[in-house]
């Protein structure tokens, strides 16, 4: 939580997706959180999925369109500014 609660952050759960959803609001969201967003070392290149994709379907429920994307190298250039080893 922290800084990304500054930012209108909420933790991904079927409830708050539900909210943000039923208000009209758009959402980006992050399946695997804080933790995969600030992964370790040698976790590179992994996700960390929900074990329930329970998002999806409150997307479907209210006919939200989903586009996937994707960010590879942008952890590796966090790594070289913070950890240049």
């Amino acid at each position: 939580p922290g800084d990304f609660q500054t930012f209108g952050a909420v933790m991904v759960t079927p409830k708050n997706f539900y909210r943000l959803m039923s208000t009209g609001q758009a959402g980006l969201l992050f399946p695997g959180g804080v933790r995969e967003v600030f992964h370790g070392k040698g976790e590179e290149y992994e996700l960390f999925w929900p074990e329930k994709a329970d998002f999806v379907r409150v997307a479907a429920r209210f006919n939200a369109t989903i586009v996937p994307i994707s960010a590879v190298g942008s952890a590796d250039s966090a790594n070289i500014l913070f950890d240049p080893e």
